[in-house]
């Protein structure tokens, strides 16, 4: 039946076929112009991992950017534009929105209209949302986070009562017990053997007590304290070694060096002992709080011989840039194009697999590519069986360079 287009009667065939040729150009020209300005976005703030969208709880780990379709097409068209949202998001690329909380995952929203929000999913899945405008804020990362850390103090007080409760129990049935921390308060010495006697009756009840939050704590105090009337709590370098492979991840795992001489110090100078486990434990959380993060790799502790720390950590990702491979795809006016495209495409396949193994890319990552792979496939059968024009393979080649 025919079809009448503009002044001209033409085949269903021939305007279904003209409808889908104008989509793939509108499609191509989305692709073009969203690629353009994420690839800048990605190169410039590699460190973050950016989607489109205003959608809260969407990503994993904690350096996640949502951007308003409309906000990135105020940045291609206005410079003014670009330069305000990318000094925002150097802003939040330096903003600390987890600030020491046990979070599975948290990032950042910019709105339609161009205001900020924060989110945030917590180990126990609570989800948190904060919001602020930014024209009304001079310090709007200050003003955020402080509404982020009073939902998790408000939320937090009930299981603090509770903790706080339970050490006054514990250190009024060992308040009689020296050497043992009662409520906060230094105990008073005894004799040496009867300290020693003391200590080992009493090391359960001594392990369950909640000291600052921490049973590690606990415990290290209970195999630090002077129990033989000597100044060391470690017989030598190999004993004070072998404690802290036990009780610290990050000396178990090799990634701490420590000098000798500062090892030495420990034995025989409390406060450096107690730096050195603080530093140790300091570290311990940093690890746990990243070691789940896309591209982790490790992370390395230097204590040199003055006790001062030095810590680095790696990561490594694998990222597709999707706007690229859309162009190209969109560019292949034959076969023979979509061949080429599909080739890099399956290459890209198999470095995010890789990446994925490794933790340098998401699950995401990974479809992201096998739905451009599907993609390219699909459109490869509506494609003409030929040599390209000039032209195209003009097109083609400035596609598959930029």
């Amino acid at each position: 039946m025919p079809v009448r287009i503009g002044q001209s009667y033409v085949s269903e065939a021939a305007a279904e076929y003209a409808k889908a040729r104008q989509k793939e150009r509108a499609e191509a020209d989305a692709a073009q112009e969203k690629g353009g300005i994420f690839s800048e976005l990605q190169g410039k703030f590699s460190e973050m991992k950016f989607s489109i969208g205003t959608n809260p709880f969407s990503g994993v780990g904690t350096n996640n950017v949502s951007i308003s379709p409309k906000i990135l097409k105020q940045m291609e068209k206005d410079p003014e534009k670009r330069l305000e949202y990318e000094a925002l998001l150097y802003d939040v690329s330096n903003t600390d929105l987890v600030q020491g909380r046990n979070l599975k995952s948290a990032g950042w929203i910019i709105d339609d209209n161009g205001g900020l929000r924060a989110w945030s999913v917590g180990v126990s899945d609570n989800r948190n949302q904060s919001s602020v405008k930014r024209s009304d804020k001079k310090n709007w990362w200050q003003e955020l986070l402080e509404k982020q850390s009073k939902k998790n103090k408000n939320r937090s007080k009930g299981s603090l009562k509770a903790l706080q409760e339970k050490k006054k129990a514990m250190a009024s049935e060992l308040k009689d017990i020296p050497y043992l921390p009662a409520d906060q308060r230094a105990p008073k010495r005894t004799t040496d053997s009867h300290v020693t006697d003391i200590l080992r009756e009493n090391a359960e009840k001594i392990m369950q007590i909640p000291y600052n939050g921490n049973p590690m704590l606990a415990k290290a105090y209970l195999q630090n304290t002077k129990a033989a009337g000597t100044s060391q709590a470690f017989k030598n370098i190999d004993e004070l070694s072998d404690y802290l492979r036990d009780n610290y991840q990050v000396v178990s795992g090799g990634m701490t060096s420590i000098s000798s001489k500062y090892l030495k110090k420990c034995l025989t100078d409390d406060d450096s002992r107690n730096r050195l486990f603080d530093i140790l434990r300091a570290a311990d959380e940093s690890y746990a709080s990243h070691k789940d993060e896309v591209g982790f790799q490790g992370m390395n502790v230097r204590v040199d011989e003055n006790g001062e720390v030095t810590t680095e950590s790696s990561k490594s990702t694998v990222t597709v840039n999707e706007g690229k491979r859309s162009r190209q795809i969109a560019a292949a006016a034959t076969q023979k194009d979509m061949q080429a495209v599909i080739a890099l495409l399956e290459q890209d396949l198999q470095e995010v697999e890789d990446g994925y193994k490794q933790n340098k890319c998401d699950e995401a990552e990974v479809e992201k590519v096998k739905r451009l792979l599907s993609s390219a496939k699909q459109r490869m059968g509506t494609l003409p069986d030929r040599e390209p024009t000039q032209e195209e393979e003009a097109i083609m080649s400035i596609n598959m360079l930029i």
